[in-house]
């Protein structure tokens, strides 16, 4: 296909916002659509409309791009398609140069037009420019479906645009490094480990263990391995987990965490969950969407129907969270301190009948962390049971 050193018309002005932009197009009306010459803005990142050249080299200015919400870039909420139009996002202009740029795609026919500060490509699909160093920026592309997948950019990066047939792009972020909370970029090694071992990442205790097949047979022959391929579809070093689970014991070192969230790419085979010793065996990340495990919810706002990327939210205290899968990608987990009452065994925010019962169910001595262990003693006795009961309610 066609490349071309082309400066992509527009105003780069020369003061900008140290602000940056993550536009998901929320602040864009439903319906609105826009045509070349055509300009707006979303959360306050300049988008500019071109005309767009097809993959024989000739230029159309009679395409369109329109705000949706049908899930076409395998995403739910705002998107924006694109239809034989580009549209060239002016970071220097408005929000301010960037350094690391990601967004979600969507594409369902034709090729693809692509330029960094200036420097375009025409091709016929993203993974094409996977590789290759653009404008003086890195780009990386990785598929989650046959249709859908996310680039990221790493560089100086004034201006990018983008544009297709029918394409449909979501979730552009744009922020200094994009770093995660805890990413696993401290783990050392290609092949962090197998069933029985354990290791440290940002102070917190890992613990490799067996896999449980979907037909409820145990496998402690698998492995858990450090890389940096993008198929959780995040950044940087991501854990792949192969017939084998992970578990992360936040009380045991760094304390219980609430608002823990964590995104995954599953490409084959069953999915283990485990919340505060809770387990579940589940087809896909999908199937945990509004399920209660270990006192927690788990919410998948995205993802999760297998082979694909996604992201899992858990509402309440964590103490400890396992992750296990055949052909599964975890990075980017996020999480606050949890501010729990005294009492409250599931973290739920209440001290009710429930943590009396697992007070009752946990009676008698317990090793390594007990969930009705109040005062850490290991022992659940009276002890435990007049902490639950100064704090009903």
């Amino acid at each position: 296909m066609n490349h071309k050193n082309t400066l992509i018309v527009g105003c780069l002005l020369a003061s900008a916002s140290p602000a940056l932009a993550t536009p998901g197009y929320e602040d864009l009306a439903l319906g609105s659509t826009y045509y070349t010459t055509d300009a707006t803005a979303s959360e306050g990142l300049q988008m500019n409309f071109f005309d767009f050249q097809w993959d024989s080299g000739d230029w159309t200015p009679d395409g369109e791009a329109t705000v949706g919400n049908a899930g076409w870039s395998c995403n739910p909420s705002h998107e924006l398609g694109l239809n034989n139009i580009n549209v060239v996002f002016d970071y220097a202009g408005s929000t301010g140069p960037a350094t690391d740029v990601k967004f979600d795609f969507g594409e369902h026919g034709g090729n693809v037009n692509f330029a960094v500060n200036g420097d375009f490509y025409n091709e016929l699909d993203f993974m094409a420019l996977d590789g290759k160093v653009i404008g003086g920026a890195a780009v990386t592309v990785v598929n989650s479906s046959s249709v859908c997948g996310t680039v990221r950019l790493s560089g100086h990066i004034e201006s990018m645009m983008v544009g297709g047939q029918e394409l449909w792009i979501d979730d552009i972020t744009s922020t200094p490094n994009d770093p995660c909370q805890y990413g696993y970029e401290d783990v050392a090694g290609i092949m962090v480990g197998t069933p029985g071992d354990t290791f440290t990442t940002e102070g917190i205790d890992m613990f490799i263990n067996g896999f449980q097949w979907s037909d409820g047979t145990w496998h402690h022959t698998g492995q858990v391995n450090a890389d940096s391929n993008g198929y959780a579809c995040s950044y940087g070093q991501e854990l792949e987990l192969s017939n084998a689970s992970v578990l992360h014991d936040f009380a045991g070192s760094i304390g219980p965490l609430e608002n823990v969230s964590l995104q995954f790419g599953e490409y084959g085979g069953n999915i283990n969950v485990e919340i505060n010793g809770d387990l579940r065996n589940v087809n896909d990340f999908r199937d945990l969407d509004g399920m209660l495990v270990g006192g927690v919810m788990v919410s998948i706002p995205y993802g999760g129907n297998g082979n694909d990327c996604g992201k899992m939210t858990l509402t309440g205290t964590v103490d400890t969270l396992g992750i296990g899968g055949r052909e599964l990608w975890i990075d980017c987990l996020e999480g606050d301190a949890a501010t729990s009452q005294p009492g409250d065994t599931n973290g739920d925010g209440s001290v009710d009948v429930t943590d009396l019962l697992n007070i009752i169910q946990g009676w008698g001595y317990c090793t390594g962390y007990c969930l009705a262990d109040l005062n850490n003693d290991q022992l659940v006795n009276v002890m435990d049971l007049l902490i639950t009961l100064e704090n009903w309610g």
